[in-house]
């Protein structure tokens, strides 16, 4: 079970990194997957959420309904389709769920099917305390970090971003 105590913007990052090994297990790199999960990632640097939240709509794959890229689609096998699909948007609604409202228990529930469906695939995820070093501010969405510690995170769990 997924500690209570992580913001929005570790949570975020967390999907991202359930994205990135869901795509490194089923052998599938594509820039617009790699555009998705590095503006994923970029909530834990970005200053303003409003500017992050509407770059979101301006990518290739906006986990928000709208189709995924046919090349995507044809490189994803089939058996992995539904799967994906169900990933990317629960990936991107931790990020954006409570963006305008309250804060909820909606990110962290996103975040949860995110990491059972890649467990349930028998994956494995880094420690979710890695995402300690991201751990700033005391609000639920945290402080923004520096791109360095976000690379630092990266690195240090041993995940490449193409």
């Amino acid at each position: 079970m997924m500690r209570n105590n992580l913001n929005v913007r570790q949570m975020q990052a967390y999907a991202a990194i359930c994205l990135l090994v869901f795509c490194d297990h089923i052998r599938v790199t594509n820039s617009a997957i790699t555009e998705l999960i590095k503006h994923l990632f970029s909530l834990s640097t970005a200053k303003s959420l409003p500017d992050w939240e509407q770059a979101g709509t301006g990518i290739a794959i906006t986990g928000r309904g709208d189709p995924v890229p046919a090349e995507v689609d044809e490189a994803i096998p089939e058996n992995y389709k539904n799967t994906f699909n169900t990933l990317v948007e629960c990936c991107v609604e931790v990020g954006i769920v409570d963006m305008y409202g309250a804060s909820t228990e909606q990110p962290r529930m996103f975040l949860e099917k995110c990491i059972g469906i890649v467990q349930s695939l028998g994956l494995e995820l880094p420690p979710i305390e890695s995402l300690d070093k991201l751990a700033k501010g005391e609000d639920a969405w945290g402080e923004p970090v520096t791109e360095g510690e976000l690379s630092d995170l990266i690195e240090g769990i041993g995940l490449k971003l193409n």
